[in-house]
């Protein structure tokens, strides 16, 4: 879906194409950021967008493997938030060592961020210039008719 400039697209089709695209970006960051080795987090994102009465109010519902926010935050098995500069054998000793630290791999909350604002803009943009053609419309049909 293109959206161009005076093309009319319900809130619905523009969530739906938006959620598909989010996807896309996330799985993206995972081949880049080569998360996991079976696939099993990229394959498992499913997406549905719900729309109230008319498509006026829009709710959009992303599933995936759990642990994967796990790992965009850094943090799993033995390692907390807060311990996430120190690798598990390093805890385990009692001394700080290099190598084999846990670190965060950025893949979903930096995406989901950035794409939610493209969102707001579309929406912005489209049912702003609505609005106003509307306005636009009503004011010089009450202009001819007096």
């Amino acid at each position: 879906m293109k959206l161009e400039p005076g093309s009319k697209f319900s809130q619905l089709e523009i969530a739906d194409a938006w959620a598909k695209i989010t996807v896309q970006r996330w799985q993206k960051n995972i081949r880049k950021l080569k998360i996991g080795n079976s696939k099993t987090l990229y394959n498992s994102f499913a997406n549905d967008v719900i729309g109230a009465a008319n498509g006026d109010l829009i709710k959009i519902d992303f599933t995936f493997q759990y642990y994967g926010k796990f790992v965009d935050m850094g943090v799993g098995k033995g390692t907390k938030l807060s311990d996430g500069k120190q690798s598990r054998t390093s805890r385990r000793v009692g001394v700080n060592m290099l190598g084999g630290r846990r670190g965060p791999k950025k893949w979903y909350s930096r995406t989901l961020f950035a794409e939610t604002m493209k969102l707001t803009e579309i929406m912005t943009e489209q049912y702003g210039n609505r609005g106003r053609f509307t306005v636009i419309e009503n004011i010089d049909d009450n202009s001819i008719s007096r």
